[in-house]
């Protein structure tokens, strides 16, 4: 009986004794490795806020006003350009004989000679009815007055029919000839393959514009008056600008992805149909979704996390910060349940 008491004691102590071995080493590891069940944490990345990358694409360089020229017709009289040349607002052009103008004008002629001889008529007889007038006695020049009155009134209206005729052909004359004029400053195209034979003119004004499209997902990106860059395919030239015109009309067939025509002024140092790349830079911050826990964001300040909320917009696949965080800024880019406002944040 006290053998097997003995036995018991022994084994029991032994298996009391494996216990605290185990405990005691357990507790040695995880004072060595850092880790406990309850607190045990990743490393914490950051991440710097930047901007969205620039819109890109591909445009060209063209006169910001085309017009084709209104040629009157009739007969080419004078032709004072020539292609590729630069005009001037104003400056004439070309100038044009109207043909068919002339018989009216002939006919016009023919009405002056008539009015002419009336009036001379006229005046000769007012002459001789003042001059018998003249030499009448008292008693008959009662008489004679009526005819000198309506002598003189024959005159006045022959020679208002005169001068209405002298005015008609006047105003026919100024619409024998007629001259073309620039209505604004450009370079003129002349295209001389006419059947009528007077040259057709088209005028490209001075001021240069590049025109770019930008796509249906892309079109809320830009405004008017947005800053953008410019330059020629091989780097030269370039030019910083602003955005001038969007439309809301799209241009294409309507297949597939739309794109909208946009437009803004460009130095003289580009060329007319010149192929250009235009850069438009984005001022929106974009970041992770991952960098926001529980609607919360957390900036790294003087190597702390400093907790604010999320004053974000989802735009597609994107997270767009509204206000909060600037350019340059770090925030942590996996924060989780252990990460705690003023914690120090080792990047």
């Amino acid at each position: 009986m006290k053998r097997r008491t003995k036995i018991a004691l022994i084994t029991t102590g032994s298996l009391v004794a494996v216990g605290l071995i185990a405990v005691t080493g357990l507790t040695t590891y995880n004072k060595i490795t850092g880790k406990t069940q309850s607190t045990q944490k990743t490393g914490y990345q950051t991440y710097v806020a930047t901007y969205t990358p620039a819109l890109t694409m591909t445009g060209k360089v063209m006169a910001s006003k085309t017009q084709t020229l209104n040629v009157p017709s009739g007969k080419l009289q004078t032709l004072n350009v020539t292609d590729g040349q630069v005009v001037k607002n104003g400056d004439v052009l070309l100038t044009v004989t109207n043909t068919e103008i002339q018989d009216a004008i002939d006919a016009q002629n023919d009405v002056i000679n008539k009015a002419n001889r009336a009036a001379t008529n006229a005046a000769t007889s007012l002459k001789n009815v003042q001059q018998g007038y003249g030499q009448a006695n008292t008693d008959t020049k009662s008489s004679l007055k009526g005819e000198v009155v309506q002598a003189q009134q024959t005159v006045n209206d022959a020679n208002a029919e005169l001068q209405e005729a002298q005015n008609k052909l006047v105003e026919l004359q100024n619409k024998q000839t007629t001259n073309l004029t620039a209505p604004f400053d450009g370079i003129i195209s002349v295209d001389n393959n006419t059947k009528d034979g007077i040259p057709a003119l088209t005028l490209n004004a001075s001021q240069k514009i590049l025109q770019a499209n930008i796509s249906e997902y892309d079109y809320h990106k830009i405004h008017s008056g947005d800053q953008l860059v410019v330059s020629g395919i091989d780097g030269s030239p370039t030019q910083s600008t602003t955005v001038d015109k969007i439309q809301q009309i799209p241009n294409g067939d309507g297949k597939g992805t739309t794109y909208y025509p946009f437009t803004a002024n460009v130095k003289k140092d580009f060329l007319y149909g010149q192929s250009i790349k235009v850069e438009i830079p984005q001022r929106d911050i974009k970041i992770p979704k991952s960098a926001i826990y529980k609607n919360n964001i957390y900036k790294v300040i003087d190597g702390k996390a400093s907790r604010i909320k999320a004053d974000v917009t989802q735009s597609g696949t994107s997270t767009i910060v509204n206000s909060g965080i600037v350019k340059g800024e770090k925030i942590v880019l996996n924060p989780d349940s252990h990460l705690k406002n003023g914690e120090s944040i080792d990047d």
